[in-house]
């Protein structure tokens, strides 16, 4: 792994090593990070659909409406930050029961 996508390592994995992108706020500061570690948007797209477990929602609004194309790295949160939150609301879906 590059050392610009060292960040990748603290976001929420499934059991088959895919990183956990089950809601928008999620998908979006994964993009956002990926931008910023040099690769354009097309490549992030890529990587996100080969690497991540992405739920119906995040596909159809994000990817398939191809709401991708207006995020931006202006918006990106730091990755520690960014990490942190997907790690919060991946164990408050799993408190609520909503990931099996």
């Amino acid at each position: 792994m590059k050392s610009n996508m060292l960040f990748l390592r603290k976001f929420p994995k499934d059991a088959g090593g895919l990183h956990i992108v089950y809601e928008p706020y999620t998908f979006d500061n994964m993009f956002r990070l990926l931008l910023k570690s040099g690769m354009c948007s097309e490549s992030v797209l890529s990587y996100m659909v080969a690497h991540c477990s992405l739920s119906a929602v995040v596909f159809q609004d994000r990817i398939h409406n191809k709401r991708y194309r207006e995020l931006s790295v202006e918006d990106v949160l730091p990755p520690d930050e960014a990490s942190r939150k997907a790690r919060l609301i991946h164990d408050l879906m799993d408190v609520a029961g909503l990931i099996h």
